[in-house]
């Protein structure tokens, strides 16, 4: 590349992914000729003109008080509605409350605030493709959002979308894709998604600045704001035509890091049923050798005493922030590829009261056992071409040179991944060995982890299709999945390309979230027989335009690229 640095897998567009909210770890972290009509693929909203209606009478009573919603396409929708107090002030880093009781009837019509965090920098090519959306930040954020097809006492599966964002930042609507109108539709189900704690506040250490044992649980309230949002499904979807003996979580990048997380916690059993890690499986979670050094560091840089709990509650949030962003800008600059989980930063860890054990270890396992799994990644996740456009021409030499720092044997590796994936270009080599490396193999181990508890199933999958916009350089990328889940393909056209290939894409995908959360098994009409990995199996659906299901033909590159680790 006449030494231009155009290739810079280490430099900025790590550091444009984590700013658009994608979790560090997932960089570092058919149609047949056939119509999509043809196949009686419809169109969900996109057929008819979108109407929105504002019934005076579109009024829900919850366990706090009423909300009063719209219908948007025939959806009831209802948006902001709080499932917990405000966490500033003395509530900061401190476990959720119920909010309190209202008496007037609520405007459920807006989104709601998001936890404080840091402004995403341009979009770029990924902003065009799944347009971020920052909204309004206040320590007021215990808030969500419904869509129902109806509030007629009908029990609906029920399916609560987990943000991305690693632990630090997004929101249950930084990307246009994540709207639910559209996937409660298709699947006659009742779909919520949530904000909660980020960062600093959702994940402060202060057990490591010498707080007492009983904030021990502080690293944690990100998690346990979640648990509290299930709380207020389990007591109030019925009135929203949901099902709370049928909860399924899906979550994707760090959302699916949380979901793996929350498997694991005693006050979540019950809570949900069954669970989908999209591009975000951890195994092992973090300890105190991370999070007791932010925890410290941001002391510091406020320049307060340890275990001083009520200065640091006391900070103005826009301070508190600034300090947090800096001691993780720091941290990150001491990670590296070699050690990709520490770029995480701000996250929780295991500990005695909220998570006392690894969430499929046999410790946890009467906790996660029976929660049926289904985990998976993009073929391609750090796609390189998404942030920068020139590296589709990288050469095979430069690709070479971009490994030599982080394998051994470089050409061991391509070599390797040129007989498993023939068609890929370096560029594409580049991003099917990063991703073997890290999301495939850390999904594999989720399920497997899984599958050797015994209980419910756990199911496999790998998302291939390749978007045809923008020339097709982004590939299967990490978020390529997402409009398709939510059943968005022709409402989110600039990530999907629109039209009759991208519905075929649509029914494979929604269509097994949806079997999944209805029955705990993903298999329906129009994928191949889809079985369940076992503890030493991996049969793999791969989402394509001709979907099949495979039995593990990347195993020797895996096996390669962790043998070649530097």
């Amino acid at each position: 590349m006449s030494g231009d640095n155009r290739i810079k897998p280490r430099g900025i567009e790590r550091r444009n992914l984590l700013k658009a909210g994608i979790a560090a770890p997932a960089l570092f972290a058919a149609s047949s000729g056939q119509s999509a009509k043809a196949d009686g693929v419809k169109a969900n909203a996109c057929d008819a003109a979108k109407t929105v209606e504002t019934p005076s009478d579109l009024i829900v009573s919850t366990d706090k008080g009423k909300v009063r919603g719209y219908i948007s396409s025939g959806i009831r929708t209802f948006k902001g509605v709080p499932y917990g107090a405000p966490t500033g002030g003395e509530n900061r880093f401190m476990p959720p409350k119920p909010p309190a009781p209202w008496s007037e009837v609520r405007d459920a019509f807006d989104y709601g605030a998001i936890c404080p965090q840091e402004a995403p920098g341009p979009g770029g090519r990924f902003g065009f493709m799944l347009r971020p959306s920052q909204g309004y930040a206040d320590e007021d954020c215990l808030n969500l959002n419904i869509w129902s097809p109806g509030l007629d006492g009908k029990k609906r599966a029920v399916m609560v979308w987990i943000h991305g964002g690693n632990y630090t930042t997004g929101s249950s609507y930084s990307l246009a894709c994540q709207d639910g109108e559209s996937l409660a539709r298709k699947g006659d189900v009742v779909v919520v998604s949530v904000n909660h704690r980020l960062n600093i506040l959702g994940h402060m250490d202060l057990a490591a600045i010498g707080a007492t044992d009983e904030l021990s649980g502080s690293v944690n309230v990100g998690l346990l704001d979640l648990v509290r949002a299930l709380e207020w499904v389990r007591d109030n979807i019925e009135a929203f035509g949901g099902d709370p003996g049928n909860v399924t979580l899906f979550g994707q990048s760090g959302g699916g890091l949380k979901i793996a997380h929350l498997s694991g916690m005693p006050a979540a059993k019950g809570l949900f049923h069954k669970a989908i890690s999209q591009s975000g499986s951890q195994v092992e979670p973090f300890d105190d050798a991370m999070t007791a050094p932010l925890a410290q560091n941001v002391m510091e840089e406020l320049s307060l005493e340890e275990g001083d709990v009520a200065g640091l509650q006391a900070v103005p949030i826009d301070r508190l922030q600034a300090a947090a962003q800096k001691v993780l800008a720091d941290w990150r600059l001491t990670s590296g590829f070699a050690d990709i989980w520490k770029t995480v930063g701000w996250a929780p860890r295991i500990e005695a009261k909220t998570l006392p054990y690894a969430p499929y270890s046999p410790e946890a396992g009467d906790v996660s056992r029976n929660i049926a799994l289904m985990a998976g990644s993009a073929r391609h996740e750090f796609s390189l071409a998404v942030f920068n456009p020139s590296a589709e021409s990288m050469t095979m030499d430069e690709l070479r040179a971009s490994l030599k720092s982080m394998y051994k044997d470089p050409d061991a590796v391509i070599s390797v991944a040129q007989e498993t994936y023939p068609e890929e270009k370096p560029v594409g080599l580049y991003s099917v060995i990063s991703a073997a490396y890290f999301n495939r193999t850390n999904g594999i181990k989720q399920v497997q982890a899984k599958a050797a508890l015994g209980g419910a199933p756990a199911f496999l999958y790998q998302f291939a299709w390749r978007t045809p916009v923008l020339d097709g350089t982004p590939k299967a990328y990490h978020c390529a999945e997402l409009p398709f889940v939510f059943a968005n393909a022709e409402r989110e056209p600039q990530a999907t390309g629109g039209g009759a290939d991208a519905l075929v894409i649509e029914e494979q995908v929604a269509g097994a979230w949806i079997a999944f959360a209805k029955t705990g098994n993903p298999s329906h009409a129009v994928l191949p027989d889809w079985v369940p990995v076992e503890p030493d199996t991996v049969p793999t659906m791969i989402f394509d335009t001709t979907p099949h299901l495979d039995a593990n033909t990347d195993q020797t590159l895996r096996d390669m690229v962790h043998a070649q680790r530097k």
